[in-house]
């Protein structure tokens, strides 16, 4: 072989090696999957949930962080509230564009738990969906701020928990953020 036909056989084998190892990795080491941490709902509206008028405007435009409790928040209760709390100010500069909201059958704070989160919206209302009554009972579910469900996250959550739940709202934030621009 010439040298002029080895020149021409290397930047054969150089322009095609990209394609090669494109189609080598496509066809032989597949991803395992999507790094949510969450349990992805079908996306579908939701009825608005039941506000007063100064929590409707405290709402309004955000994604709502759906809680559910039925009588006095206990100490199960207070954790999920603390590790939303914490996720939401993990957010940083995103924190206005969430907003938390505990509903059940009567949902009571105590005082200390009332100061801990100050910017919990609290209602006695059922859920708006019995899809979504029978994820609360478990779960933290997520609504766009077109009122859709999106995602729900387990109650129980360590800090490793904490971090993965921020981290799919900090994505999701991301991802939303084009729209909310003027």
């Amino acid at each position: 072989m010439n040298s002029t036909k080895k020149m021409i056989f290397l930047i054969a084998v150089v322009c095609a090696a990209p394609f090669a190892s494109a189609w080598v990795a496509y066809y032989f080491f597949k991803p395992d999957g999507g790094a949510s941490f969450g349990l992805l709902l079908k996306t579908q509206p939701v009825p608005p949930l039941p506000m007063q008028s100064l929590d409707t405007e405290r709402a309004k435009g955000k994604f709502l962080l759906l809680h559910g409790a039925d009588g006095a928040c206990t100490k199960r209760c207070e954790d999920m509230l603390y590790s939303t709390r914490q996720a939401r100010t993990m957010l940083g500069k995103e924190t206005d564009r969430l907003a938390r909201v505990l509903l059940g059958n009567n949902p009571q704070l105590s005082d200390d738990q009332r100061r801990a989160h100050p910017d919990l919206i609290v209602l006695n209302a059922p859920a708006p969906t019995p899809e979504i009554a029978a994820l609360l009972a478990s779960k933290t579910v997520l609504l766009d701020p077109l009122n859709n469900q999106v995602i729900a996250w387990d109650r129980e959550q360590d800090v490793r928990g904490i971090k993965r739940l921020n981290g799919d709202l900090s994505r999701l934030m991301r991802a939303t953020k084009w729209s909310t621009q003027p």
